[in-house]
């Protein structure tokens, strides 16, 4: 937890200091400054606590939220970590909710671990009914270093299995693809998905009766894989924001809700 309160008001870990009492902005619990070098500063809860925002964290997590936060800060924008949001369900907290010069609000998610399908398509509809624009950005999977090669200066995997989330964040953004983050090098990578498809070899075998049969010889569509095209690598310093807007529609399962969706465009 990167944000906590202090006399009711807001503080983030990177600028409290360790000696007053901090309080967990949800359940109103004493919360424990972390610092040190090998550690990002955030607040732990005392034990023993039920609130859900006392969940364990990874670092590189932690990490991404500063890292957006920061390059946000440096373009003159507004940017908070943490955000509370009302409306949202569940953690009312966005990652990172940024101001636009109009007062635009612009929420960025930072999708490290898998989130539910029927809970990311709640937390975009109440982003959506809260007039708030937003980027969903998913961690890359480490094995796409090992399962690909390089392509036209960036990454191409052949055979990829996106996480339902995944595809849902792909969809959403349409034609745009969808933005990446590699923890490892803390860097961006606009990826898109494409239909992958593999050969059916062909098959001979006889009925009862001594008629030869036929089959396969043909390619078709794999519901599991897709292909995965990485254009890249992009600092966050590197990208700036465009919103744009789409209607509702749903297919295969999927729903998208008419929505304001902030974008990443190489500066």
């Amino acid at each position: 937890m990167l944000v906590a309160e202090l006399e009711g008001c807001r503080i983030d870990a990177f600028s409290a200091e360790r000696g007053p009492t901090y309080h967990c902005p949800k359940c109103r619990g004493k919360v424990v400054l972390k610092k040190g070098r090998k550690v990002v500063p955030h607040f732990a809860h005392k034990p023993p606590t039920d609130c859900t925002w006392a969940t364990g964290e990874t670092r590189a997590h932690m990490e991404a939220k500063v890292l957006v936060s920061d390059a946000l800060k440096v373009r003159g924008l507004r940017a908070e970590v943490e955000f509370i949001v009302n409306t949202l369900p569940g953690d009312r907290r966005a990652d990172v909710m940024a101001w636009s010069p109009k007062g635009l609000q612009i929420a960025f998610e930072l999708q490290h671990t898998p989130i539910g399908l029927d809970e990311i398509e709640r937390r975009a509809s109440s982003y959506a009914r809260a007039g708030i624009a937003q980027i969903w950005i998913p961690f890359l999977k480490s094995n796409v270093w090992d399962e690909g090669t390089p392509r036209h200066g960036g990454w191409f995997v052949e055979r990829y299995s996106p996480r339902t989330f995944e595809r849902w964040v792909h969809g959403f953004n349409g034609k745009n693809g969808m933005w990446m983050y590699d923890p490892k090098d803390k860097a961006f990578w606009l990826g898109r998905l494409a239909g992958h498809q593999s050969y059916v070899e062909e098959t001979t075998w006889y009925s009862e009766g001594g008629e030869e049969n036929y089959g396969g010889g043909f390619w078709k569509y794999s519901k599991r894989f897709k292909e995965l095209t990485l254009e890249g690598p992009y600092g966050a310093e590197d990208l700036l924001i465009k919103v744009s807007s789409h209607r509702a529609f749903s297919t295969s399962g999927y729903n998208w809700p008419a929505a304001r969706i902030a974008n990443l465009v190489p500066a």
